[in-house]
């Protein structure tokens, strides 16, 4: 159940941090948010490290290629964050910006099959198609304000 709730927690701070940077920030250029949304993470995570032992969590670092794979990760995140921003301050809407990323789970399963192999079963693939077409009839009238006319 954890892992449902860290998900349900993260998409509705992300939901509330979309709608503050469309209607507040969008104005202001991509890197410079990119750059000042990050400087909170060392504070925060110190606060979390040191209460780890009152919330009955030990952190455990990953070490050797474990500790390099995790700095590429999070290069790839501050990329992806740079990209998500900027779908926001190049004139993006949160409804398209929102509506695109329901393409996660196709794209998640291209990568995963890249990594691990396998193929999405029947329910999977046809639950992607349908995905597809969400995407497309719901953004079909903000086709415009992501540069996709």
């Amino acid at each position: 159940m954890k892992p449902v709730i860290f998900a349900i927690l993260a998409i509705t701070l992300y939901a509330l941090t979309s709608v503050v940077v469309e209607q507040k920030l969008g104005r202001f250029s991509n890197l410079a948010l990119t750059f000042l949304f990050t400087l909170p993470f060392i504070p925060l995570s110190l606060i979390f490290l040191s209460s780890s032992k009152l919330l009955n969590e030990e952190p455990v670092f990953p070490k050797g290629g474990y500790f390099w794979l995790t700095m590429l990760l999070g290069a790839i995140y501050f990329l992806a964050d740079y990209f998500y921003i900027g779908a926001f301050t190049s004139g993006g809407n949160v409804i398209t910006i929102a509506t695109i990323l329901l393409l996660g789970p196709v794209i998640v399963s291209i990568f995963r099959h890249f990594w691990v192999g396998g193929y999405p079963n029947t329910y999977q693939f046809l639950g992607y198609i349908l995905v597809v077409i969400a995407v497309l009839l719901i953004t079909k009238g903000s086709f415009s304000s992501v540069g996709l006319e």
